[in-house]
Parts: structure tokens; C-alpha cells; sequence
């Protein structure tokens, strides 16, 4: 991509700094499960059991909840803020990517991994169980199948950038497939189907800051 305009370099850097914002979500993840009144065991619980809503920790509510999270608002506004973060930034950083059949097919997967990821904040686990896994699942196939077709697009100019993104997408893969092995850590194998896209994205945001700043300096190039 060549940043020719300040137009370009000005969209640049609005897409590059709303992807590193996604990197909230993993703080929004540590206070959520700080306030649990049991103690949040990443390696069973599920990401999605943040987001429980309807208990406040109170001694009734206690009694009878099987999962409390009383911070719930605050994973489930993450979950919908990120999926915003995520288009936007994609927008803004879309001319990285070839015009045509490339972008559109690289912008619709990560359009779908951000709406799937919004919807989970919109469904509760325990509002609807069977609603939340039809709006959750396509994120965890989405957002490694636009690492992968990332990795192929940016390979031939972006090597390295293109081997880190399919490293994620990897890990991604890899902990999507240990998610539906039994006896695995589900916790644990939620996490790595979904955390590598996740810092992927900040990443990439970091890597357009700096073209960003190299062009603003004078230097045009990748």
C-alpha cells in the first residue's frame, strides 16, 4: 500500500489505533472474572460465563445461580465493542488489501467475526444457551479463516507479517479442534481458538500505526 494522500494516511491511523483498542477486551476479561464471588477458573469456565447476566452476587441471587458474574455488563459491552472496533478498523485499514474480489472476501470474514462477536454480548449464556452458541460459533470459524486467507493475500508483499498472521491462525485452528476433543481443558481450548485472532488484530493495528508514521515523515512505502 502506498499512502499517498492525507486522506489515506489519516484513515490509516483512525483504523490502526481502533484495532490496538481491541487489547481493552483482555482487561474487560481480568476485572469481570476479579468480581466473581467463587473464584473464575479460566481453565473450565468459559469466556461466555463472564457475560452471564442476572446475578449481582448478592446472598439470594447466590443461592440459587449456578454461574454469577456481577460485572456481566462489562464483558458483554466488550464482546459488542469489540465487534464494532473490529469493522471499524477494517474499513480504515481496508486499502492494505487488493481492490476487488481479494478485499471483499477478506472484509466479509471479518465482518461476520465481529457480528458473531457482538451477538454473544447480545445473548447472555444463560438468557438463551441455544440462541448464544448459534450467534457465538461462527466467530471462532470466521476469524480463523480470515487468518488464513490474510496469511495467503499478504505473503507475497508482507512476508513476515504474513507468517506471524498465519501462525495465529494456527494456534487458532489448533485450539478450535481441542474444543470438541474430550477430556480437553475447555476453558483453556476456547481461548486459544479465539485469543490469537484477538491479538492478531492489535497487532496489525501497531504494524499501521507505524506505515502511518512513516509516511507522515516522508516515507512512502509498506
Amino acid at each position: 500500500m502506498n499512502i499517498g494522500s492525507a486522506h489515506d494516511a489519516r484513515a490509516v491511523r483512525v483504523g490502526g489505533a481502533t484495532w490496538v483498542l481491541i487489547s481493552l477486551y483482555f482487561a474487560a476479561e481480568v476485572v469481570t472474572a476479579a468480581a466473581w464471588p467463587r473464584k473464575y477458573e479460566v481453565t473450565t469456565d468459559s469466556v461466555s460465563n463472564l457475560g452471564a447476566a442476572g446475578c449481582d452476587g448478592s446472598a439470594a441471587q447466590l443461592a440459587v445461580a449456578r454461574i454469577c458474574s456481577p460485572l456481566h455488563a462489562v464483558m458483554n459491552i466488550a464482546f459488542v465493542m469489540t465487534g464494532v472496533l473490529i469493522v471499524v478498523g477494517a474499513i480504515g485499514l481496508r486499502e492494505f488489501l487488493p481492490a476487488g474480489r481479494t478485499r471483499v472476501t477478506a472484509l466479509g470474514l471479518l465482518v461476520l467475526t465481529a457480528v458473531s462477536a457482538a451477538l454473544t454480548g447480545l445473548v447472555p449464556i444463560n438468557v438463551d444457551a441455544d440462541l448464544h452458541q448459534v450467534v457465538a460459533t461462527p466467530t471462532f470459524v470466521a476469524r480463523n479463516a480470515a487468518l488464513a486467507f490474510l496469511a495467503v493475500v499478504l505473503f507475497e508483499r508482507w512476508r513476515g507479517f504474513a507468517v506471524w498472521t498465519g501462525s495465529c491462525c494456527l494456534v487458532g485452528v489448533l485450539g478450535a479442534i481441542a474444543i470438541v476433543i474430550p477430556g480437553t481443558s475447555f476453558g483453556i481450548a476456547e481461548r486459544l481458538a479465539l485469543y490469537p485472532f484477538t491479538i492478531w488484530v492489535v497487532s496489525a493495528g501497531v504494524a499501521a500505526l507505524v506505515v502511518s508514521r512513516g509516511a507522515d515523515q516522508g516515507r512512502v512505502e509498506p
